[in-house]
């Protein structure tokens, strides 16, 4: 076994190309590769602790929104008053309270994703042994719990508001 070390980091997958030309017969691995492999990178609890993880987190992130939104609708009681004086539907304002819900989870997904991105490259240049893998799955899952989280915390809020009666939430203040 030999450890070369390059001048210029970025220069380790041409050394690396260079010695396999030069010694066909034999393996060449930078550090990072030579540790990935002989590292355990999926410890037998990960996968549970991660399911358990991201169900607390749409728990969490549903209660969020749920209060969010309840405290909103709360807010927002004579404006509610007005679009059923007005002739607004129930349908039309549980639509309205979902689509508000769907786009704060949205902004939220993509916040997530760029602090992930961040998260992700701090920690390769912090721990450049450690491998962290965003997969397409996962942002994909990700996605699906988040329009899950936001419709059940917006479901409870939207069905109050539309329920609630012109003439009582024209009289609040």
């Amino acid at each position: 076994m030999m450890f070369i070390r390059c001048n210029n980091p970025s220069e380790t997958d041409e050394v690396i190309k260079s010695i396999q030309l030069a010694l066909p017969d034999h393996a060449a691995f930078s550090v990072k590769d030579w540790v990935s492999r002989i590292t355990n990178t999926n410890p037998p609890a990960l996968d549970m602790f991660l399911n358990v993880l991201v169900g607390v987190a749409v728990i969490v992130g549903s209660f969020a929104i749920f209060l969010s939104l309840y405290t909103t609708i709360a807010e927002r009681t004579r404006d509610i008053g007005i679009l059923k004086s007005l002739g607004a539907s129930k349908p039309y304002i549980m639509n309205l309270i979902l689509r508000e819900s769907l786009a704060l989870c949205a902004l939220g997904f993509i916040l997530g994703l760029v602090l992930t991105a961040l998260a992700t490259s701090i920690l390769e240049a912090v721990f450049p042994t450690q491998s962290v893998i965003i997969s397409v799955s996962w942002v994909l899952r990700s996605a699906a719990l988040v329009v899950l989280s936001g419709v059940i915390g917006a479901v409870y809020p939207a069905l109050q508001a539309a329920s609630k009666d012109p003439v009582h939430a024209l009289a609040y203040e």
